[in-house]
């Protein structure tokens, strides 16, 4: 046994060293990339579980103060608003006294009715927040106001349908004031003279006969310690996410019909809320927990987009240049790290192009036909994964099958030509033979041979058109409605005339979905500012604001931008590799005087990345509505370009290579050098708008208020 470890360990180092230089920086970028994103994305300061409210209903709360500390703050976290998006709901706090034997009178002098923002908040000047964040909607010492402790009954009513997910009393002395609401919790409290007058406030708290889990008081006052004060990123979601969250909601609702104005999550498929809610059953629906799996889909991403580079590149160097652009070049770090579904499609999509292209390049062995053309079906169900997660992704398709036809033929070819082969070498071995025998034995021999690549060629035909046709159609179909179960009653409430009776089918609902998705309807508050046709997207035209909370003294916003300098470049090599793409083939290919030994392989490149190119702009150039947050797929494949660019030139420098740092540097790895450098002291700069770090607002438009084109009218301070 110890000598067995001992091999394995041995076996194990011996790989360790055989990874070259670059491949062990691309784990360190990635391993980086992880931990800066999950230290970054936000706390774990969740709300509880929902409590549903219909509208005009009320819950009513009994304080129990301590120690004779007074009620100073209340914190609100309410879920989904049944209501039109962007329209304030109010909600009203009364309180009232239990010291006297008759039924309470509840008064809102010191309290009252707050607003809230249905996702956003309007132009409404008193309007105190959205949904999904912690609002502060009452702090009685700033407004010099004061509530004496023999108010120990709180009333909140709201006017609207709505998920409550807690509410938060403080004292003055900065502790939690103990919430009640259930009528066996609150029985104590009170006397038996009392208890009469008050046992229905809170009898009626409880409506878990109508609305089941949902209707548990409990769960208003769930996860008390998590209440959280700020204004910013880490600590509130953007408004894109809310959507997200509603979805989650409402599959939590389960077949529970609401009658107010239904939203959901319904620019994606129906996978792409599962991680997301995954990620917040894990850790609550927090921050953190909500975009975790985002920021994991992102990091895989990275790794993929490594061994494309390095396979596509024959050059780790290359790959790890290529998932540098890919980790740091603005987007990754912006929508990567934000839950919904752009680093899954990204993840998704990349990956079935490595594997796709792997195929296309290794073909498919004779020995291991099956292992071979598994290339081929993993590819595909990472495209099945991508299709639901966002069925506008079915462009990618197009490239993906280019792929696969062009490595068939090269497949059949090679089949092709073993049996000419064959055939020669038995003519050959005719024309020597002495007898007809001889002859004749040489023919069978070779029609044997010839059975048996055609057999073998069949078979491998065969196995990758079925690997192909399981992953891409049935695996796309099934993983699509498996992944559609879960949110079922939620697709029922938006594509049914009366969810109560449902009269679709599920693959109605599933249909009714997928065609939902390539509209992208959606709303905030930044929509119309963002709006950018993607053809904007060659030249980083215009960033979008995807979170901001600024004021006149201080500058909080997170922008989704692809790194100026780099997408400047990109264009410049898609030009310059298009430009050398057709010279070579106007100029008699490889008798061109533009082929070398390197044009095989910077052919390959181009093609692949402009398959991913035009694929993931006509995954978006339809839909409308569109702005930078969408092109992270996009944004991956065009900073390919600028390291094809950079890789054609490389290749073809035959200048003399001095050393620097022991690194051989001809005149194109300098050039690099410096434009790299450009990136790098752009991508310092944006890091407050990338991470939204609060920022003065004169030092915002010195740093990266100049990086984009056109100004959304929040990107520039």
């Amino acid at each position: 046994m110890q000598i067995e470890r001992q091999t394995r360990l041995q076996n194990l180092r011996e790989r360790v060293r055989q990874i070259s230089v670059f491949g062990k920086a691309a784990f360190v970028l990635v391993l980086v990339f992880l931990i800066v994103s999950a230290c970054t994305i936000g706390g774990f300061t969740g709300a509880g579980r929902s409590y549903y409210m219909a509208a005009d209903s009320n819950v009513v709360f009994y304080l129990d103060y301590q120690e004779g500390a007074k009620l100073d703050r209340v914190y609100l976290n309410v879920g989904s608003i049944y209501d039109e998006v962007g329209k304030d709901v109010s909600v009203e706090f009364r309180y009232a006294s239990k010291s006297s034997s008759s039924t309470p009178t509840f008064s809102s002098s010191t309290l009252g009715t707050v607003k809230l923002g249905n996702v956003y908040v309007s132009d409404a000047e008193d309007t105190k927040g959205t949904n999904y964040d912690w609002v502060k909607v009452f702090d009685l010492t700033e407004s010099g106001k004061s509530l004496s402790t023999s108010y120990s009954l709180i009333r909140l009513t709201v006017k609207t349908e709505m998920l409550v997910n807690e509410v938060v009393f403080v004292d003055t002395e900065g502790n939690i004031i103990p919430a009640y609401l259930t009528e066996k919790s609150v029985k104590t409290f009170f006397t038996d003279a009392q208890w009469p007058y008050y046992r229905d406030l809170f009898t009626r708290n409880d409506h878990t006969k109508e609305y089941g889990k949902s209707g548990d008081p409990t769960r208003l006052t769930d996860a008390q310690d998590n209440y959280a004060d700020g204004n910013t990123a880490y600590t509130d979601f953007t408004q894109d996410e809310k959507y997200t969250l509603m979805q989650i909601d409402d599959i939590l609702l389960g077949k529970m019909v609401v009658e107010g104005t239904f939203h959901s999550q319904t620019d994606f498929g129906p996978f792409s809320v599962l991680l997301p809610m995954l990620g917040t059953l894990i850790f609550g629906m927090s921050p953190f927990g909500l975009r975790i799996f985002s920021v994991l889909c992102a990091a895989a991403m990275i790794v993929f987009v490594y061994l494309l580079g390095k396979r596509l590149f024959k050059s780790s160097g290359f790959g790890f240049m290529f998932a540098c652009f890919a980790a740091l070049g603005g987007l990754a770090l912006t929508v990567g790290r934000l839950g919904f579904a752009y680093s899954m499609i990204a993840l998704f999509a990349v990956a079935a192009y490595y594997f796709m292209f792997r195929f296309y390049e290794d073909g498919i062995s004779k020995e291991r036909p099956v292992k071979s053309a598994a290339n081929v079906l993993i590819s595909g169900i990472f495209f099945a994964f991508a299709f639901a997660t966002d069925p506008k992704a079915v462009f990618a398709l197009i490239g993906l099958a280019a792929l696969f036809v062009v490595g068939w033929v090269r497949v059949y070819r090679e089949g092709k030509a073993e049996l000419s082969s064959v055939r020669k070498m038995a003519l050959d071995k005719n024309a020597a033979a002495k007898s007809e025998e001889d002859m004749l034995k040489n023919l069978q021999e070779s029609e044997r041979q010839e059975r048996l690549i055609r057999m073998e060629s069949g078979y491998s035909s065969r196995i990758l058109w079925l690997f192909f046709f399981v992953s891409f159609v049935a695996a796309t179909v099934l993983i699509t409605i498996l992944s559609a179960i879960p949110s079922y009653f939620t697709y029922v409430k938006l594509y049914e005339t009366n969810p109560a009776v449902p009269t679709i089918g599920i693959f109605g609902i599933v249909w009714a979905a997928v065609k939902d998705s390539f509209t992208l309807a959606n709303t905030t508050a930044f929509t119309s500012a963002n709006a950018v046709n993607p053809f904007g997207w060659f030249l980083s035209l215009k960033g979008a604001t995807l979170f901001s909370s600024s004021n006149e003294s201080v500058y909080i916003a997170m922008n989704a931008q692809m790194n100026l300098a780099l997408a400047i470049t990109s264009l410049i090599g898609l030009i310059f590799t298009t430009i050398y793409v057709i010279l070579y083939f106007a100029t008699g290919k490889k008798n061109s005087a533009y082929a070398s030994a390197h044009t095989p392989r910077i052919l390959n490149a181009y093609f692949l990345l402009l398959a991913g190119l035009v694929t993931s702009l006509l995954q978006y150039l339809f839909v409308g509505g569109t702005s930078a947050a969408d092109s992270l797929l996009f944004s991956v494949f065009y900073a390919g370009f600028a390291v094809l660019m950079f890789y054609t030139a490389y290749v073809h420098d035959t200048g003399v290579r001095k050393k620097l740092f022991g690194v051989p540097m001809n005149t194109t790895l300098k050039v690099m050098t410096g434009v790299c450098t450009v990136y790098a002291l752009i991508f310092v700069l944006t890091i407050p708008m990338l991470f939204g770090i609060p920022i003065a607002p004169l030092a915002a438009k010195i740093c990266f208020g100049w990086t984009t084109f056109l100004s959304n009218g929040i990107y520039r301070p």
